[in-house]
């Protein structure tokens, strides 16, 4: 079998699309995952594929590896600062819930506490924010717990936090473990499992909409819709671009920084003196 009769067929195992796969490194990384586990064949690592699932997540995550970094396209987290957050907060509620899916190494889940940190959490002692970060890597998900990256992740940090949050150590930057602590880190599939529920935010990011098939897409989008409280918030890739069936489900609200708001009858509401 050739490699790319083999991601053809792996991607529609997985509900992926094959194409984004076609890149440099993952050829290599596939045949090192099949000398681990004693495989001399892809014929053979299809079928392993095809009959385990925990073989299927570990595909899975060698071919959706995202590159990430803090506060990755400073434009959006400009606009959960000034507008979605402090939306969400006129709310009245004394918890604020935010769900990254995909978070990979973590860089995400932490920039949005930095950022509630920063802005915030001072100012609105009285509300709580929980960050649920969810990667299907428990390897990343590792990586992410401790904390410790390249500068070049920190890149698009604003001075004050690399220097408040972050300290040097063996040529990486560490993250306090005060900021650790306050984010939540699990397995989950969000292809195949049930999605989480009452969420105020969730950001996915460079992952469904970039590698799922187009029906895996939808399905994905009906997850984050029925996780989301009412008139809650989504935030996808710059580059990502929803399903067709999306207009049902979410209304968009800052199109340039690709943020959607759930949609509610109430959001087109007519007054009635007009």
């Amino acid at each position: 079998m050739e490699f790319e009769e083999f991601l053809k067929e792996a991607a529609h195992l997985l509900g992926l699309q094959w194409r984004p796969f076609m890149r440099k490194g993952i050829k290599r990384r596939v045949e090192r995952r099949m000398a681990e586990i004693g495989l001399l064949s892809l014929d053979e690592y299809l079928s392993r594929i095809a009959s385990i699932v925990d073989e299927r997540d570990n595909l899975s995550g060698i071919l959706t590896v995202t590159i990430s970094r803090f506060f990755r396209d400073r434009n959006v987290f400009d606009a959960l600062a000034t507008s979605v957050i402090p939306a969400l907060l006129r709310r009245g509620e004394e918890e604020l819930r935010i769900w990254s899916v995909g978070c990979a190494s973590g860089e995400e889940p932490y920039s949005l506490y930095l950022l509630w940190h920063e802005k915030f959490e001072r100012a609105w002692p009285g509300v709580r924010l929980s960050v649920l970060a969810t990667d299907v890597d428990p390897g990343m998900l590792k990586r992410a717990e401790e904390g410790r990256y390249r500068v070049s992740s920190l890149k698009e940090v604003p001075r004050e936090i690399s220097e408040n949050h972050f300290r040097s150590e063996a040529g990486l930057c560490v993250l306090d473990q005060a900021v650790r602590d306050r984010v939540t880190f699990q397995r989950h599939d969000v292809l195949r499992e049930d999605p989480f529920s009452g969420l105020d935010l969730v950001l996915c990011r460079n992952l469904a909409f970039t590698y799922f098939s187009g029906e895996t897409q939808v399905d994905v989008l009906k997850k984050i819709a029925g996780s989301l409280r009412e008139e809650g918030y989504l935030v996808i890739g710059k580059d990502e671009v929803l399903p067709f069936t999306y207009p049902t489900l979410f209304t968009p609200l800052f199109p340039s920084a690709k943020i959607y708001q759930k949609f509610s009858p109430k959001l087109f509401r007519v007054p009635n003196h007009l």
